[in-house]
């Protein structure tokens, strides 16, 4: 601010001396004559705006340290507790997901019959070679497996998802301890970190013992390739200088989102005391540690166990890059002690010199409004940004409600689920529970779009749990009729008059011994079998509005579907969305079309067959309801 007292008026300065000491000639001698003899001019404005200035400048800065202090406590506090769990349970789930799919894919195989008896009979050629072969081949391409293998135990031959033989196992050989190592476990299945010459890669394998009588016939399992996980790892990192690391219990970092990092140690990129402590509280749960790296940087990590394997996860984050945020605080303060001064400054010129003269006011007054509008619009902007934030979190959360993808594949193995709202989030919702002998299993659509219509979804699928679990599982259309009961209650809906009148469509099953109770609540079931697809409707009446009743009476239908035949639930999103040449609905016929065409190929790839189907039949047209589709095939009994 000196440079800028230099250059301009300002009283303070001006009356330290007497007038006739001024060290001041000239052109600014004759300005400020000039403005002494303005009968405007007032000392006394002239030191209270100095002493006010003074008193701004110090409320500002003392204000400004305060809240940059408090918000950084804050701000760790918040990386410790919350940041750190949420980012290495997202990154937990997905290692957990992965691992238990190719878990459960291992088991498949191990117990194929057909797989059985080729490997028993010799792995003679001809079309049974060609049907297992097929099947090997086919777990890579359909579920997207890097690797997938059958090692006979009686010939040592690796079959691998090329459809060949790429090796024969000897004790021999020292790649090949894994598979005696395997055999002399005897464990149904086994999660391993391997580096495989003959695939010149490093993969977790998952080996499940294939038995024929009780002994061992073979070792079957898929592989995943440490590279691509790598590469989802990438999505997660904190920070350029954050590291994330799946590690044993020796410290050894297996997986890094820096591949080279694979197969050291932490002790080769963190202080060995840290890393001694890090190492020493893996035998606990969840642990969050602090320390400081080689150049005197403080780090905050956290440790967390992968629930399917021995392995923990490490992330660690530079507090500085963490709290980085916080130097805007440092930038805002000065610039508001910069414009507070400027401010203040402009007043007095204001007040001394422009305001005797109407045009010039004018001019000021119109600057003022300009200043005024683009302030304004700035915080507009950060209004906007600030929902936009929002939104994404409501996101998570209303994502979180639903069930995992991994909940899913263990409850209905051969399953899709099209879940696409209009917004970034949504009325739509898909619901699953598993209950004595059973599941329940149910697509709904609430009242409303975007965040209304997600509260509402978030609040229905918690009554649902609740529900569920007061005994009423086995009679869908009881349970109906008590989430009726509730929603009309919980949002005081049970008379006919009031400020609001939401509620739901829904379609539950309950599957149960090979059969499926159907009962919905304006949503029908359509089922596809050799002979057609047949849509098995719900009452009119929807759930939880001023004009069903509190007692009315839901009622579900019975069915035995086949093995094959396929269970789709549908909200009115997909039947409602237009598009095509006319702009006419996509509706339930061309719904029910589709599903006699489509409903025998397998789950997955329906789902993107109706995806596109969707895509192409609404063309530039926007999207006009959320839209959930859930089809599955019954379980194996």
């Amino acid at each position: 601010m000196r440079r800028g007292a230099e250059g301009r008026f300002d009283a303070s300065v001006r009356h330290r001396r007497p007038r006739g000491k001024l060290p001041v000639s000239g052109p600014a001698r004759t300005r400020r004559s000039a403005i002494r003899d303005n009968p405007l001019y007032d000392s006394g404005v002239a030191k209270v705006t100095a002493f006010a200035a003074a008193l701004i400048v110090v409320s500002i800065v003392v204000t400004g340290v305060i809240a940059y202090y408090i918000t950084k406590g804050q701000s760790v506090k918040k990386l410790k507790e919350s940041d750190l769990v949420y980012i290495a349970s997202s990154i937990s789930a997905k290692i957990d997901g992965s691992i238990e799919r190719a878990v459960e894919t291992s088991l498949i195989l191990a117990e194929d019959r057909q797989v059985k008896q080729w490997i028993a009979d010799g792995e003679r050629s001809g079309e049974q070679r060609s049907q297992v072969l097929d099947k090997i081949v086919g777990l890579k391409e359909r579920f997207g497996y890097d690797n997938s293998f059958v090692v006979s135990v009686p010939t040592g031959q690796y079959w691998s998802e090329a459809g060949n033989v790429i090796d024969v196992v000897s004790p021999n050989d020292p790649d090949d301890d894994w598979f005696y190592e395997v055999l002399r476990e005897n464990n149904p299945i086994k999660v391993m970190i391997d580096y495989n010459d003959e695939r010149k890669d490093t993969f977790v394998f998952v080996d499940a013992i294939m038995r024929s009588g009780g002994n061992p016939l073979a070792i079957v399992g898929v592989g995943l390739s440490l590279r691509d996980l790598s590469r989802k790892f990438e999505e997660y990192k904190y920070g350029r200088n954050g590291s994330l690391w799946l590690i044993d219990r020796s410290g050894t970092i297996y997986l890094s989102d820096e591949f080279d990092q694979n197969g050291k140690t932490i002790r080769e990129f963190m202080p060995a005391e840290a890393a001694d402590r890090a190492i020493a509280l893996l035998d606990r749960d969840q642990q969050v540690l602090e320390y400081e790296s080689a150049d005197g940087k403080t780090n905050d990590a956290i440790l967390f166990p992968i629930r399917s394997t021995d392995w923990h996860l490490m992330v660690s984050v530079d507090r500085e890059e963490a709290v980085s945020f916080l130097k805007t605080i440092q930038a805002q303060t000065a610039a508001a002690v910069a414009i507070s001064l400027l401010s203040i400054v402009f007043f007095f010129y204001y007040m001394s010199r422009k305001l005797a003269d109407p045009y010039k006011r004018a001019v000021a007054l119109n600057e003022e409004l300009e200043r005024q509008i683009a302030e304004r619009t700035k915080e507009l902007a950060e209004q906007n940004g600030k929902i936009v934030d929002s939104l994404d979190y409501a996101s998570r959360i209303q994502v979180s409600s639903l069930p995992a993808e991994a909940e899913l594949m263990s409850a209905l193995p051969d399953h899709f689920v099209l879940w696409k709202p209009r917004d970034r989030v949504g009325g739509d919702f898909y619901w699953i529970k598993r209950i004595d002998g059973g599941l329940l299993v149910a697509v709904g659509d609430c009242t409303g779009h975007g965040v209304p219509g997600a509260l509402m979804s978030i609040m229905t699928v918690s009554l649902l749990d609740q529900i569920a679990e007061r005994g009423t599982a086995d009679d869908p259309a009881g349970l109906l009729s008590a989430l009726n009961r509730t929603i009309k209650t919980t949002l005081n809906q049970e008379g006919k008059d009031g400020l609001t009148d939401d509620g739901l469509d829904i379609g539950l099953c309950r599957i149960k011994d090979g059969r499926v109770l159907f009962a919905g609540a304006g949503c029908s079931l359509y089922v596809r079998t050799p002979d057609g697809v047949t849509e098995v409707e719900g009452t009119r009446k929807a759930i939880g509005y001023r004009k069903t009743p509190a007692d009315y009476p839901f009622v579900h239908t019975e069915l035995t579907p086949g093995p094959d035949d396929g269970l789709f639930l549908a909200t009115d999103g997909l039947a409602d969305q237009n598009g095509g040449d006319k702009g006419y609905s996509f509706g339930k016929t061309r719904w029910k079309a589709w599903i006699e065409r489509y409903g025998d190929r397998p789950m997955a790839e329906q789902r993107e067959l109706l995806e596109a189907e969707l895509a192409r039949y609404r063309g530039d047209e926007p999207q006009r309801d959320d839209v959930t589709v859930l089809g599955f095939r019954l379980p194996g009994r």
